[in-house]
């Protein structure tokens, strides 16, 4: 599997400050744990947006991420802090999740539409081999985002 690393970093694209640096299979979970690291060394401070050295990196954190064929795909990162203006240390944003959520956007996302079609929270977590409670904290994000949107649109 030489070309792993190069074929999820094509895959994934998240950006010129992110590498994909390791790809590993677990065929007795049928699990793939795809590696990211920022390879930067300066990244954004979320509240300023000004860029800043990387201080350090916070310990190695897990997202559920689209499958790969039959495999439940997870992405993991140790995501970079940075020493803002303020001296706060911070945490940055990655592009493919939100800040508190253990899973990514494009999962969100299929989620949605699978709740859509089957218009059940058991019967979703089930096709998409997660927990009830994943499903039903992204079903509340999502209402939470269209309220937000109704109440501030012009």
């Amino acid at each position: 599997m030489m070309f792993s690393e190069q074929f999820f970093d094509l895959l994934l694209d998240f950006g010129d400050d992110w590498r994909v640096n390791q790809v590993s299979v677990n065929s007795l979970t049928e699990e793939v744990d795809v590696t990211i690291e920022f390879i930067s060394k300066v990244a954004e401070d979320p509240d300023t947006l000004e860029g800043c050295p990387i201080y350090d990196h916070a310990p190695i954190r897990r997202w559920r991420h689209l499958d790969t064929m039959q495999y439940k795909t997870f992405i993991n990162s140790r995501v970079p802090r940075v020493k803002g203006s303020d001296g706060k240390i911070k945490t940055i944003s990655v592009p493919w999740s939100d800040k508190h959520e253990r899973h990514t956007y494009l999962f969100e996302r299929l989620a949605i539409d699978v709740l859509k079609s089957t218009k059940n929270q058991t019967k979703s977590s089930e096709l998409l081999r997660c927990g009830f409670g994943v499903i039903n904290r992204i079903i509340h994000n999502a209402v939470n985002r269209g309220i937000l949107l109704r109440y501030n649109t012009p």
